[in-house]
């Protein structure tokens, strides 16, 4: 079996992909404080075509060499903004016609799997430890968690981030060749 494409081939590309119209989807990191995550959020945030991503709190931001060793130079890539308070981020972007959702196990909480996920989305994923801040929970539009079925509760936050962003992906999938995204009419309003 043969590689799809050779590593400089993906590097010629970039230009042209960086091009490529992305779909509204924004990550809010609530006081994230390993930088490794945070180079794992970008990575995985740039594969599957975020927007920008939120820096809040105590998440470290870029440039830091222990976040661009494990991003790849992703955080160049892709917008980013730090901002001292989450329910500041979250508040913004609703104002801007976002549905909000935390990635948090909560009483109210879908399935990541059986959650529909209405564009434009921001999701916001929360401490390695504590998880999404209450304040910024209650001004959530919803909340989607991934069900375990081992004996730990949750999944690293950078490991949950590319779960959460490949089921997005998927279910934006059934727009087929006229996602909203690429539409012109730069809609906005998702429902939650």
């Amino acid at each position: 079996m043969t590689r799809k494409r050779r590593i400089d081939q993906h590097r010629a590309d970039a230009d042209s992909r960086a091009q490529r119209p992305r779909p509204d989807l924004v990550l809010i990191l609530d006081n994230i404080r390993s930088l490794t995550n945070v180079g794992a959020i970008f990575r995985a945030a740039d594969g599957f075509g975020v927007k920008e991503i939120y820096l809040c709190g105590i998440t470290p931001t870029p440039p830091r060499p222990e976040i661009a060793k494990i991003s790849l130079g992703a955080e160049d890539t892709i917008t980013w903004h730090h901002m001292e308070d989450p329910a500041v981020a979250v508040r913004k972007l609703q104002n801007e016609g976002y549905c909000v959702i935390a990635l948090e196990q909560t009483k109210d909480s879908v399935s990541a799997y059986e959650r529909e996920y209405p564009h434009p989305l921001a999701i916001v994923l929360g401490h390695e430890v504590v998880g999404v801040d209450e304040q910024v929970l209650f001004l959530s539009d919803g909340s989607v968690e991934i069900p375990m079925f081992g004996s730990k509760h949750s999944h690293n936050v950078a490991t949950s981030c590319g779960i959460i962003l490949s089921e997005v992906r998927r279910s934006w999938l059934a727009y087929g060749d006229s996602p909203p995204w690429l539409q012109g009419s730069g809609s906005k309003g998702g429902q939650a």
